[in-house]
């Protein structure tokens, strides 16, 4: 079972197949009943019930039992303030108030007390108390930044060159590529390719992955599935049959 909101997106399920991937998002990834085991590229294995990873960390997260992965856009203002805790980390257990606050509702929602649509309400509510004070929308003191993003997200559907984009923030491409990198730490290319996979994650619930991919600009459901197994580290059909 998943859920897309505005600035995060969960997943409550098991994880038995689940392969090396890395994403754009924050991640937190809670179990109640027994501990995850996530393995780290380069870092070695560690098992705990509670995990916080980094934007772009490549990684994989394995657990027999059902669990809840909470997914962060880093430039939102939660992202901004996790960001701020976590600036230096790759990845860290969690044993904190935020990891105590979702597993009591994931244990909730496992002894059926909850329905799902509660969970993903009570998520929101916890993560809304960890929005960073900061007063700057988005977090990236560039408005042709934050621009820009904002001309991606109403334009998803659609393949954007780098020349429309840039030329939207009245920049020059090579100009524009520069600020971006450096005020997102990610590429053009594989912001546009994580926020249409994102994006097409609502319509994937009501159409087939096939019908999906297309909607969403993909060459193919193959083209569909190779990017959505690198985001997110299983397969479009793994995703629908938790």
């Amino acid at each position: 079972m998943f859920y897309i909101d505005k600035s995060f997106g969960l997943f409550v399920g098991k994880l038995t197949e689940n392969k090396f991937h890395k994403h754009y998002a924050l991640q937190i990834s809670i179990a109640a009943n027994s501990k995850m085991t996530l393995i780290v590229k380069n870092e070695g294995e560690t098992s705990h019930n509670a995990f916080f990873l980094n934007s772009k960390i490549e990684h994989q997260l394995l657990s027999q039992s059902n669990q809840l992965t909470i997914l962060i856009n880093p430039l939102s203002s939660v992202g901004h303030q996790l960001h701020l805790n976590f600036e230096n980390v790759k990845f860290q257990s969690l044993s904190n108030n935020l990891s105590n606050q979702l597993m009591a509702v994931l244990k909730r929602f496992e002894s059926n007390e909850i329905t799902f649509e509660k969970l993903c309400e009570l998520v929101s509510r916890i993560l809304q108390q960890y929005q960073c004070d900061c007063e700057l929308e988005n977090h990236l003191q560039e408005d042709r930044i934050v621009k820009a993003i904002k001309y991606m997200d109403n334009n998803f559907e659609r393949v954007l060159s780098l020349e429309e984009v840039a030329a939207h923030c009245f920049l020059s491409p090579s100009r524009f590529l520069h600020l971006f990198k450096e005020k997102t730490n990610l590429s053009l290319r594989r912001y546009q390719l994580w926020n249409k996979v994102v994006k097409s994650l609502p319509h994937l619930k009501e159409h087939s992955i096939t019908d999906t991919a297309y909607a969403f600009g993909f060459s193919d459901s193959s083209h569909y599935t190779r990017s959505f197994k690198e985001s997110f580290g299983m397969t479009p059909k793994y995703l629908l049959q938790n």
